[in-house]
């Protein structure tokens, strides 16, 4: 083939490009690197239940009569919660320092002082993200936030006052316990994360975790009462793993 100035010159750019890519290949291939890994990963999801093994554990009434505005509502004992053998409560999620680094979220983790409860009872929180807790009664409420025996805030909160917002909770693996020292019933926990792969079940014990890059994780299932269990579970390019946990 013949080539001459004007061939030249309309080739130029698809010349550039080819050998544009002709050096990113070497240096891929120079690094050891599989350019087809490089590229972000897709992903996949869990789905899953907790169940509770054997006759549900009895809840008790709680006194709540030390309070006229509690005592109008009456509620059980939340240490553990089974309804149908589902498991309420559990914190599931990707074991931390295993799924990379991530940036929190923007919004706040938020949880309410509804009848003189705390709901939800048990919250994820990812390091840098803020906790919100709000006074959905009209009593008074304080709001005492510790984390392995050290009390990191106690702050009151009448009724309409505005939202307690926390920051700094802690690390990965921390558990920052809430109560209220007016109703001393009333206790919740924020599960601090490193990664978004983590949810919370529900009243039938039912979970749901989406997005994860694809690869073989450990999977953990953590009770405030009940404690740890785990397992391996692979994520396949879009798919979806089923996971059951007993306790």
């Amino acid at each position: 083939m013949k080539f001459n100035r004007a061939t030249i010159r309309a080739a130029g750019p698809a010349i550039a490009a080819a050998a544009t890519c002709a050096v990113m290949a070497a240096v891929f291939a120079s690094a050891g690197i599989n350019r087809a890994a490089a590229e972000p990963a897709t992903t996949g999801s869990i789905t899953g239940t907790v169940r509770f093994s054997g006759p549900p554990p009895v809840r008790n009434p709680l006194v709540r009569s030390t309070d006229p505005v509690c005592a109008k509502t009456s509620k059980l004992s939340e240490e553990v919660v089974v309804t149908d053998g589902g498991l309420r409560d559990v914190h599931v999620r990707i074991a931390f320092h295993t799924a990379g680094h991530h940036t929190p979220a923007a919004e706040p983790a938020v949880i309410h002082q509804l009848e003189c409860m705390y709901s939800p009872r048990v919250v994820g929180v990812m390091e840098g993200q803020n906790l919100a807790i709000t006074n959905d009664d009209p009593t008074y409420h304080n709001v005492r936030g510790t984390s392995a025996k050290r009390t990191l805030w106690n702050l009151g909160q009448p009724p309409q006052a505005p939202r307690v917002l926390r920051d700094n909770l802690g690390r990965a693996g921390d558990v920052v316990s809430l109560h209220c020292d007016v109703h001393p019933w009333m206790q919740a926990y924020a599960v601090i994360s490193d990664h978004p792969y983590f949810a919370v079940t529900d009243a039938s014990g039912a979970f749901s975790i989406e997005h994860i890059p694809a690869g073989t994780y450990t999977l953990e299932a953590w009770h405030p009462t009940l404690g740890l269990k785990s397992k391996k579970v692979t994520i396949k390019s879009g798919g979806s793993a089923t996971v059951q946990f007993t306790f």
